[in-house]
């Protein structure tokens, strides 16, 4: 452990560049609408633009969120879900900006929704006299009295009809999940229900999602995804029809806000305006001019976050992976260097060729991960290797001779890339996976390289679930099965000398009985195992045989060039003499 330590005690400082351009379109989520403006969440902050576009101006600057904001019914006010004092709670201030005033004390979280149309009072949901992920709505007023529980029982959006004597809600949420064409039991369905004849009725009658309903005039609008794509619809109360109003197939329609004749709603990010006397929509032209103190260069150290590393042959220098950079760095004296300063992409699995000249490592920079190499000194410009079309790649590993470089992807195959001609050759691909491991661990990724960079060893899982160990010969393009599938075996290396294949196994059976539960348990399972790759091979565990001193015994084919005999190679396989240890898979 101590030749490692040094790597983790080093303090990476660099400074970072802005991560996006302060003019690029920033997004603008939860909008509402007030007979002149909109007011919307931008950065966890709100802001209120006019309806013809132009400026928007900010209302609040706090470190925590401030979301949901709902204008009141005259359009003075504005309602919203601030963090101000370490809580989720409701919130009030004037529409122009200035004081805000804290509404809610519950320590559960309270989520604006809107306002009563007659009471002047200000919609919440919480779960605060619920059972667990459901919320009942609430009315408060602006000055914190009147607190009433609406008689629904799970309600968690709503909106009352002109005259507060009904109300469209919904009962369960969703809205910030991010599951497609959702059918399921939590489907979100619209409700009418009638505070004077206490009765209920579901206005929905669709499998799918159906959202934000939104009750203006005789209408009641809302965001459904009946066309696959959460859209507008709108419901008449007298004829009982249901109509769709905006057409996006590219980005859903997500929070929607109505008042007369007007609907705003967000989608991709941006926020648009729905003209229902005409039909048409509109994206509108906000901008947005934050001070963004993000994106501003500041120096991080990054001995926090270092993701992965290798070491240089010659253990003078560490391949350090933070914060999707490829570093080099010094053991003990020396600068670090970056050598893919590319703050646009995320840099990962890097790692370094057997005669130190070169660095490897994948790259989304285009769009897909990709092998990239450079000069291990930083001089010359990255080269693109593969061209793959999508799929995630991971596992890079060099043979000895440099000339090639074995790799895995979230298919479950294995890949060969020569260096010189970029050709890529696929070794195999796993028919089965573990589900419980990461995606790095679920196919073929634990592939180990002969001594004459000729051979590929790996293990993968067979059709009993067992793990499986093979060797794939990049001269005849072929793969063997080099041991018998009954037990798990995995983690091969060739040892130096190319005699031995050396792995670990899950083959040492002990049963202790189990005071507890009256069954076997095996315990310590796993050992170092030695497959000899020659028949004529030598054990790695020599039997011992005191001989005169003249008589120096010599290996058999101690001087032969490295072969691997598969003919019965998987009866070559012997246990080093070392304890078991619990299994590591």
């Amino acid at each position: 452990m101590k030749t490692f330590s040094w790597i983790f005690s080093v303090a990476l400082a660099l400074s970072l560049a802005a991560l996006f351009n302060l003019n690029a379109q920033q997004i603008m989520r939860f909008p509402d609408i007030s007979d002149h403006s909109v007011v919307f969440t931008s950065g966890e902050d709100l802001w209120t633009a006019p309806l013809e576009g132009g400026d928007a101006v900010r209302l609040t600057i706090h470190d925590g969120a401030e979301r949901y904001p709902k204008f009141s019914p005259d359009g003075s006010m504005i309602a919203f879900t601030g963090e101000y004092d370490g809580n989720t709670d409701v919130y009030v201030m004037n529409s122009k900006g200035g004081d805000i005033t804290r509404i809610t004390y519950h320590p559960g979280a309270d989520e604006v929704v809107g306002w009563h149309p007659v009471k002047n009072k200000i919609i919440f949901n919480s779960g605060r006299n619920s059972t667990s992920r459901y919320t009942k709505l609430y009315l408060i007023s602006p000055d914190g009295t009147g607190l009433e529980e609406l008689i629904l029982y799970d309600a968690t959006r709503g909106s009352y009809s002109p005259d507060g004597s009904m109300i469209a809600y919904n009962k369960t949420a969703r809205e910030n999940r991010t599951w497609k064409r959702y059918q399921g039991g939590r489907a979100q369905e619209i409700y009418l229900y009638d505070f004077e004849t206490n009765t209920e009725e579901n206005i929905s009658n669709f499998g799918g999602t159906d959202r934000m309903p939104m009750w203006a005039g005789e209408m009641v609008y809302f965001v459904s995804d009946r066309d696959g794509t959460l859209n507008i619809y709108s419901w008449d109360t007298k004829r009982k029809t249901i109509r769709q109003l905006t057409d996006h197939d590219d980005y859903d329609v997500l929070r929607a806000s109505a008042r007369g004749d007007r609907i705003v709603y967000e989608t991709g990010g941006e926020i648009w305006l729905l003209d229902l006397t005409s039909g048409q929509s509109r994206k509108m032209d906000i901008q947005i001019h934050p001070d963004a103190p993000e994106t501003r260069p500041y120096m991080e150290d990054l001995a926090e976050n270092i993701q992965d590393f290798d070491l240089s042959p010659s253990g003078i220098r560490a391949l350090v992976v933070a914060r999707g950079e490829v570093f080099t760095v010094p053991k003990t004296a020396g600068v670090t260097e970056n050598i893919t300063n590319h703050c646009g992409a995320r840099e990962k699995d890097a790692v370094w060729s057997h005669d130190g000249k070169k660095i490897a490592w994948l790259s989304d920079r285009t769009g897909e991960y990709e092998i990239y190499i450079r000069n291990a000194d930083g001089t010359g410009e990255a080269v693109k290797m593969t061209t793959h079309q999508n799929g995630y790649r991971h596992t890079l590993r060099w043979s000895p001779d440099d000339k090639k470089i074995a790799y895995a992807d979230q298919a479950l195959r294995c890949y060969v890339l020569d260096v010189e001609s970029r050709k890529i050759t696929e070794v195999d691909r796993a028919e089965y996976e573990h589900v419980d491991e990461s995606l790095h661990h679920k196919g073929i990724w634990d592939y180990a390289w002969s001594p004459d960079s000729k051979y590929l060893a790996y293990s993968k899982m067979n059709r009993d679930l067992v793990w499986q160990l093979y060797i794939y010969s990049l001269e005849q393009g072929r793969v063997y099965p080099v041991s018998d599938g009954l037990y798990y075996d995995f983690n091969p290396v060739f040892t130096r000398d190319g005699e031995h294949l050396l792995f670990v196994s899950n083959r040492s059976f002990v049963p202790t009985f189990c005071d507890m539960e009256w069954e076997m348990v095996y315990k310590d399972v796993a050992r170092i195992c030695a497959l000899t790759l020659k028949k004529d091979g030598p054990s790695i565990v020599p039997l011992k045989n005191e001989t005169e001193a003249g008589s120096q015994q010599k290996s058999p084919g101690a001087d032969a060039p490295f072969r691997i005999d598969f003919g019965g190679i998987e009866k070559r396989i012997e246990a080093l003499p070392l304890p078991a240890v619990p299994n590591p898979k």
